[in-house]
């Protein structure tokens, strides 16, 4: 469906601006979101499932600990408000929360440094984030932004988000093959799988997005070299 008048706009007018850096870090202090209810009930983990653009809403789920604890600390949580269980699952419970002004205060560096959160997961520790940065002043600014906000930061690891040199037989990379093996032997192909992309992004200490591009690259890549040859 196309719109009308004015609210067609060529593909010129998007503003292209890739993202050239990938950093992992921890982020702890009292009250970052969830981390009070956490502190509460230590031996829980959790990870947000998705957000509802536009709200401060937000689904995590829980692993590990017992469940009766958490929900009580999260009930007393001030970075949230109005927690409600949305599913029961043998491994996890998935809950909705509605951040407070507390919550998203500690959130300002990821903001102001434009950062695209790929994936997360928080304990009593604090949180381990997995994202995506505009550039090397973009790093500058989350550090910056952390240090005003009185947030401990640990910086995990910094990669630049560029190809990596094809040097392998089928015009896999090595970092592509490591990965496409690791999959193939873990279950990744199997029916069922047996794990997930985001199992494989914390076997490799990658985001799940650039894992999904390996595996997408990587399977195009053994295609062309074998099932449909190439010209000379």
């Amino acid at each position: 469906m196309t719109r009308d008048g004015d609210d067609e706009r060529p593909d010129s007018d998007v503003v292209r601006r890739p993202y050239e850096v990938f950093a992992r870090v921890q982020l702890s202090h009292p009250e970052l979101p969830l981390v009070p209810a956490l502190d509460d009930a230590p031996e829980t983990s959790v990870r947000p499932q998705s957000a509802i653009l536009g709200t401060d809403r937000v689904f995590v789920a829980g692993f590990g600990g017992d469940s009766a604890a958490f929900e009580e600390a999260l009930a007393d949580d001030p970075t949230v408000a109005r927690p409600t269980l949305v599913t029961d699952l043998p491994n996890r419970r998935v809950y909705r929360v509605e951040l407070t002004a507390r919550g998203r205060e500690r959130l300002s560096p990821l903001d102001s440094a434009e950062a695209y959160v790929h994936d997360a997961s928080g304990t009593s520790e604090g949180w381990t984030v997995r994202m995506e940065l505009p550039d090397r002043e973009a790093l500058v600014r989350f550090v910056r932004g952390c240090r005003d906000a009185d947030i401990d930061l640990g910086v995990e690891r910094i990669t630049d988000t560029d190809g990596l040199e094809r040097n392998h037989g089928y015009g896999l990379s090595t970092e592509q093959e490591r990965i496409l093996r690791t999959a193939y032997e873990s279950g990744y192909f199997d029916v069922p799988r047996k794990v997930s992309q985001t199992d494989l992004a914390e076997e490799f200490d990658l985001s799940t997005s650039a894992v999904s591009q390996h595996l997408r690259r990587a399977t195009g890549e053994l295609v062309g070299n074998t099932l449909l040859p190439r010209d000379s």
